[in-house]
């Protein structure tokens, strides 16, 4: 019986020692392989130690205990576990010229005396990973060494289990909280193109993905529709690639074609492949979906893209993709109707304001027609009376009494025409600026309403916002009018003031009240509401029954 060296005894007993410690530490699946790699190199004086993980049959991730030194080594590497992976079984070969078990290579092609690849299986059979160990001598792996790296390829597979679903819970984790967080985005307006970012971002991060774009649809110069983008998405930061794609053009144009997801497992080789992604980023797999509308019409795309050390995408993938892109193609949407009301709701504002400038304009006209032409008539139909009064004779009582209450009519008259062209356009407002015109709008009501008006005006000066100024005293007289008219109040306090961004209006009373959450079928409250909004402001009402009213409003000087 041929007894085993007590050295190789030895070593054999360290190699699982080392082993059992790396795993126990429990790493990510990374790190344990890399760790593994370097401890078992160091006890074998191996020049390679290499661990391939195994999914569907394929070797992807390959990491070893030095750098392979050429992509040829790499391949030959690959394809020495992938026999091993689909045998089941470990390779062996003990001499520099045998060649390998089911392979077309010898050891010593790599640089090697012997090498021995053998299978990491779960406890269902299947292999997740093999284990690649070289020597630089022949005759390395006898029969001890062999047990002991069957011992390690067991402790691995129970630690790659473990590592991969603490990776993968980790990763649902991560994914889940990226989901969340893109859900609450898509509910808040955002910018189309911000919106398709967010989705590769996060799509990407779930699924695990290198790097990818998305796009939106565009109408060319001819008519046809298009699909844009302008940046990619790669290790977690932008950077600009303009792309431009029509039908039937590149993956993206395929897509729009045909409005079905596409899924490729070799990029590099696919017609509609980007070279330039293929140079730069390594792209080896790819997966593009269409987002489709509440109409199911093509409004842009998602691709993501995965290198060649990455599993190929799956349709469970393109899935999952389909219904994100759904849910991001429905906020693009309402971002879009969002928008297009914005810019309705500018245009009504600026068509009020322009009708509201006409209006004061026509107040202003009317105004000046009852002074000059209106009141200079009773003027002189006043100085003709009076005129007629001292011509006529003393001894006519009959005659002078309907005169004079003629005069008193024609007074009354100016008095009641001055009044109208001032509540029309009150001349303090143009020659003297809007807190002139409030403090004679203030005493014109207190005489007319029969309670006390207390008016505070911070700043306003000059007249440097006309439109808004002019609004300003049109709320404040309608709120006054309401009083009069509504409250029955004894003392009403106006303060006016103005801030950087703002004119600010308060009107309040001490009268009845009403209850504010009950519609209103009055005008006044609801005219200065709509006059504040027009102007891109907005009006708040406060009031209780018997607690007085508070009407507050706030206008921007832009």
């Amino acid at each position: 019986m041929i007894r085993t060296p007590p050295e190789q005894e030895g070593r054999a007993l360290e190699l699982v020692a080392v082993a059992a410690s790396v795993l126990a530490r429990e790493p990510d699946g990374t790190a344990l392989r890399e760790a593994l790699c370097a401890s078992m190199a160091r006890v074998l004086s191996s020049p390679l130690v290499a661990i391939g993980t195994v999914h569907e049959g394929d070797v992807t991730a390959l990491v070893g205990s030095v750098p392979l030194p050429e992509r040829q080594s790499t391949r030959t590497a690959r394809a020495i576990m992938h026999t091993a992976a689909a045998r089941r079984e470990p390779l062996l070969s003990n001499e520099a010229q045998d060649v390998i078990p089911g392979t077309c290579v010898a050891p010593q092609m790599l640089g090697w005396g012997s090498v021995i690849a053998t299978p990491v299986a779960h406890h269902a059979g299947h292999p997740v990973a093999v284990l690649l160990v070289a020597s630089a001598a022949e005759h390395t792996f006898d029969g001890t060494l062999q047990r002991a790296l069957a011992i390690v390829a067991e402790q691995l597979a129970v630690a790659v289990d473990r590592a991969e679903l603490l990776a993968r819970l980790a990763e649902w984790s991560n994914g889940m909280e990226s989901l969340l967080a893109f859900s609450g985005s898509v509910h808040r307006h955002r910018e189309p193109e911000a919106l398709v970012q967010e989705m590769v971002e996060h799509a990407a991060r779930f699924l695990k993905a290198d790097g990818g774009y998305a796009g939106l649809t565009s109408v060319a110069e001819q008519g046809e529709t298009v699909l844009v983008c302008n940046s990619y998405w790669s290790q977690g930061t932008w950077r600009r690639l303009p792309r431009r794609w029509a039908r039937r053009e590149g993956v993206p144009g395929r897509v729009l074609d045909h409005e079905f997801a596409y899924l490729t497992a070799d990029y590099p080789h696919d017609p509609a492949r980007d070279h330039e992604l293929v140079k730069n980023d390594s792209v080896h797999h790819a997966v593009c979906v269409p987002l489709r509308d509440a109409s199911h019409q093509v409004v842009g795309f998602l691709e993501l893209h995965r290198t060649a050390e990455r599993a190929p995408f799956t349709w469970n993938d393109a899935s999952f993709l389909e219904a994100l892109a759904d849910t991001t193609a429905m906020a693009i949407e309402n971002s879009r109707l969002v928008t297009a009301l914005a810019a309705k709701n500018a245009e009504v504002r600026q068509l009020f304001a322009l009708h509201a400038d006409r209006i004061e304009e026509e107040r202003q006209h009317i105004a000046r027609e009852l002074h000059d032409e209106a009141g200079q008539a009773l003027v002189g139909v006043k100085l003709a009376l009076q005129v007629l009064a001292r011509v006529l004779p003393a001894d006519a009582p009959h005659v002078r009494a309907p005169l004079d209450e003629l005069r008193l009519q024609v007074n009354q008259a100016t008095a009641r025409f001055r009044q109208l062209a001032r509540r029309l356009r009150p001349p303090a407002l143009d020659q003297h600026g809007l807190a002139a015109a409030l403090a004679q709008l203030v005493h014109d009501t207190e005489q007319r309403g029969g309670f006390a008006v207390h008016l505070e005006v911070d700043g306003l000066d000059a007249r440097r916002y006309p439109l808004q100024e002019t609004a300003v005293f049109r709320i404040v007289q309608e709120a006054l009018t309401n009083v009069t008219a509504h409250a029955s109040a004894t003392a009403v306090r106006v303060n006016v003031g103005e801030t950087s961004q703002h004119l600010l209006v308060r009107i309040s009373d001490d009268g009845c009240g009403f209850d504010a959450a009950r519609p209103q079928s009055g005008l006044g409250l609801r005219g200065i509401a709509e006059r504040a909004h027009q102007l891109g402001g907005h009006c708040e009402v406060a009031s209780h029954p018997g607690a007085g009213t508070t009407v507050s409003v706030q206008l921007p000087l832009a």
